[in-house]
């Protein structure tokens, strides 16, 4: 059996939540995990087909420091003993957590952390939780976070 959970981290507290449940299932079921960043290239355009004046010094930037964080994150897994995998994509986070991601890593699971968005940033914003669970090839698990409770 070749199962991988995939857990969407973004560096909140809610993923943090999300990868725990991974790590206990993953030792539970002897499967690998795959922990996805997804920088959202959205946030550099400004209305239709304009785009900020972001120089490749930015995205590089944000591409290795996402990049040093996820090694971080998996250095102890692997030291468990954790079949582990990091990825870095470019894209609208809804659409690769959801589609992209889960057809290129062969993802039997995603994991993702509840966040604590107000409703009014949902609606304008939209639920990244809301638009994966609606759209992935596989099993979502949405996990509670204490602290926002």
């Amino acid at each position: 059996m070749n199962e991988r959970i995939l857990v969407a981290l973004d560096g909140s507290q809610a993923a943090d939540t999300a990868l725990a449940k991974a790590v206990a299932i993953a030792q539970d079921r002897g499967v690998g995990i795959d922990l996805l960043h997804v920088i959202d290239t959205r946030q550099y355009h400004i209305g239709f087909n304009q785009t900020v004046g972001v120089d490749g010094t930015v995205l590089y930037n944000a591409e290795q420091s996402a990049e040093a964080e996820l090694r971080d994150i998996a250095k102890p897994l692997l030291a468990q003993g954790i079949d582990v995998a990091i990825h870095l994509r470019f894209g609208s986070p809804r659409s690769v957590i959801a589609r992209d991601a889960p057809r290129d890593y062969k993802t039997a699971l995603i994991i993702l952390g509840r966040s604590s968005k107000k409703l009014v940033s949902r609606m304008f914003i939209g639920s990244v939780a809301s638009f994966v669970v609606e759209n992935a090839p596989c099993d979502v698990l949405i996990v509670a976070n204490p602290a926002a409770e």
